[in-house]
């Protein structure tokens, strides 16, 4: 167990944060670059980075297995690589070596140009190895309850305009809101305040609750907004007073 929070303590040292997050964002890079045609000539290169910053994830997946029981205590060995391998970072991780394994057995095939699609997964992998994500991940958390109420209040609203501008509007212009899908698709831009224009009321009644809806919208987009930056700031007095101790 001792070497198991040797392993840990050391995967949690700041140079290996940042040698790992050097690979992560130059495979991005890889990715987003490989998608230009201007780039067509260097494609095979672009790859090579993918593949090489793969390997590296798949030895921190390997590592990162073999010592999960630090991670759990209280579990045994078996059950806490189970775990781990089965956790959001866990899939993560998987899912970022896969063009390692992968491109090696399906190397002469169409099919490797395919494996590249779910490596976009590594921008995930940014939350555990970047600080800023972090605390975004700790202030999401710390409200946590605060947003599933206001997005329930929100999802609520949205299914509830959306069936009734149907039904307002489905004798008008039966060819819009075929369903209460497109009705649903209103309520969503309207409720943000997008409005995109290819779906828009016009019966009196219709704009009446499209304006409603509207300022509604408004309130209910700024709330989890004003959740966010009260959680944001708490976090940020915290490390301010524990840095001033």
């Amino acid at each position: 167990m001792k070497l198991y929070i040797l392993i840990q303590r050391f995967l949690g040292r700041k140079y290996v944060h940042y040698f790992v997050l050097f690979f992560i964002l130059i495979s991005i890079a890889a990715i987003i670059g490989s998608s230009y045609e201007e780039m067509a000539a260097y494609r095979l290169p672009l790859f090579g980075v993918t593949y090489v910053s793969s390997f590296v994830f798949l030895v921190e997946y390997i590592v990162r297995i073999l010592s999960a029981p630090a991670l759990y205590p209280g579990r045994k060995a078996v059950k806490a690589r189970l775990k781990y391998t089965f956790s959001f970072y866990g899939f993560v991780d998987f899912v970022a070596v896969l063009p390692c394994i992968l491109t090696y057995i399906y190397w002469d095939t169409e099919v490797v140009h395919v494996i590249i699609l779910p490596y976009i997964f590594i921008i995930f992998k940014l939350i555990r190895h970047s600080r800023s994500f972090r605390i975004i991940g700790r202030a999401l958390s710390a409200v946590k309850e605060e947003l599933e109420t206001a997005y329930t209040a929100s999802f609520i609203t949205i299914c509830f305009s959306a069936i009734l501008m149907y039904y307002i509007e489905r004798g008008a212009q039966p060819e819009v809101f075929k369903n209460i899908g497109d009705g649903i698709w209103w309520a969503i831009i309207t409720f943000a305040t997008v409005g995109y224009g290819d779906i828009y009321p016009v019966t009196p009644l219709g704009k009446l609750l499209g304006c409603i809806i509207c300022l509604v919208g408004v309130a209910m987009v700024a709330i989890p907004t004003g959740i966010i930056s009260s959680s944001f700031i708490n976090i940020i007095q915290k490390k301010e007073k524990e840095i001033s101790k």
